[in-house]
């Protein structure tokens, strides 16, 4: 343009480009207003606009031969550079005149995805001598991008652009770790400690708070909470027997307190100190009755992964047995995610014990299972990544829930997070059926 020589790697390609367009649009705009007696600027101005637009066009035709001799960012390049990093965000600007300009605009940012094939396959081609050069199709999410529609990043995030139409990338330079394929108990990510002093802090009252919040904005509790709510404002708020949502869901048709109900209500006296013997007597019975519940969960699990029965299991497993009734006496039914879903996720018992007998390192056990894939966490970091994965998917979920069908993502288009990619299974009440990572990272 204008005698200067142009290079698509060129660092300001499109600056002189983008000033001329400028020119010509300030020159239209300003002919359009002109009198027709105003001749001469009128003739200056049209013989300008022609020789810039015949400089354009050259321009144009140039940066487009050059394109399609050859391009700045291959498909592998793109996996090496930013893609094999979790989550690494970065900014795009395509060629001017691309397909993917034409169709996201110049510039998107976002983080490169990959199905679980296409990740398996880019690493096989980074680690060899001589890289291949593809320019083919990247996916992008770029769900926090504001200016693109919802079209486009759909699009961007099932079909993706062509990399060849990548004039500039821009990415922060701090560290980076690559988690896929990497061994051993992991850490999650960005994670933040926070020591809170316990003193004075009463759960139950929380409880009922936090479950009183959300009804009061219309949210959606499962059966267990309502159990609970109903329980803790039966204790903690006399009276509160005739509150209408108390009275609908603390009670049968013939008035009896529901057995859950005063689970609960027992439970939190017990915590207050505020309990008679009586009560005593009629909360061990129903600790019994939970007992009994989940120690046939517990056979059952036990049944299908080792074909054991529960005293072989203890005597050859002692500290996976313990804590296996730590597990009995402590674990709560509770939502995992409740905020703009169809229905509360949640996990049970049944969901707990199969997630982590199957696939918790610390729970590891021999049998029909012992090849199962295990979580790369400490046992108490599991539950984080259920809820990572389920926050990451849950505008899929809701899709599936919405129409009254289970959630299943598997496969080549299970979820990736922190070097694993997970598969889940969530049932269509919303209950997490099942959840595990697809490989077993080797040295």
């Amino acid at each position: 343009m204008f005698g200067i020589k142009s290079k698509i790697n060129d660092g300001m390609l499109y600056l002189l480009n983008d000033m001329v367009e400028n020119q010509v649009a300030n020159a239209k705009k300003e002919l359009s207003e002109l009198p027709e007696e105003n001749t001469e600027r009128r003739e200056f101005l049209t013989a300008q606009i022609a020789a810039y637009e015949t400089q354009l066009k050259s321009f144009k035709e140039d940066i487009e031969k050059q394109l399609s001799e050859k391009f700045q960012f291959s498909v592998e390049e793109l996996y090496a550079m930013y893609g094999q990093y979790d989550r690494k965000y970065i900014s795009i600007e395509f060629h001017k005149f691309s397909e993917s300009a034409a169709k996201f605009g110049r510039n998107i940012g976002g983080v490169l995805t990959y199905y679980k094939k296409e990740r398996e396959e880019l690493e096989d081609a980074i680690s060899k001598e001589n890289v291949p050069r593809t320019n083919g199709l990247v996916k992008i999410d770029c769900s926090k991008h504001e200016k693109l529609s919802d079209e486009q990043k759909k699009e961007l995030i099932e079909n993706g652009f062509v990399s060849g139409d990548i004039y500039e990338v821009l990415a922060s330079n701090l560290p980076v770790a690559k988690s896929y394929n990497q061994t051993g108990i992991k850490e999650i990510p960005n994670t933040i400690t926070v020591n809170v002093d316990p003193t004075d802090f009463d759960p139950n009252r929380a409880y009922l708070w936090l479950y009183g919040q959300r009804i009061k904005n219309g949210g959606i509790l499962i059966e267990e909470e309502i159990a609970k709510f109903c329980g803790l404002s039966l204790y903690l708020k006399p009276g509160s027997e005739n509150y209408d949502y108390v009275k609908e869901n603390g009670f049968d048709e013939n008035g009896q307190k529901l057995p859950k109900v005063r689970f609960f209500e027992l439970e939190a006296k017990l915590y207050a100190t505020d309990i008679t013997k009586e009560e005593i007597l009629e909360f061990n019975e129903f600790l019994q009755a939970r007992k009994v519940e989940r120690i046939e969960a517990i056979k059952k699990e036990i049944k299908r992964s080792t074909n054991k029965r529960l005293e072989q299991f203890e005597e050859e497993y002692p500290d996976i047995y313990a804590e296996l009734q730590k597990s009995r006496v402590q674990f709560e039914t509770e939502s995992l995610e409740h905020h703009e879903v169809v229905t509360p996720i949640y996990w049970d018992y049944e969901g707990f014990l199969h997630i982590y007998l199957r696939h918790c390192d610390e729970l590891a056990i021999e049998g029909h299972f012992e090849n199962k894939t295990k979580f790369q966490y400490t046992q108490k970091d599991i539950k984080r990544i259920l809820k990572i994965a389920i926050e990451d998917l849950k505008p899929k979920i809701n899709e599936k829930l919405k129409e009254g069908k289970d959630f299943r993502i598997y496969g080549d288009r299970s979820l990736y997070f922190n070097g694993n990619h997970y598969s889940l299974h969530i049932l269509a009440d919303g209950r997490v059926a099942a959840f595990h990572p697809m490989e077993n990272p080797t040295e």
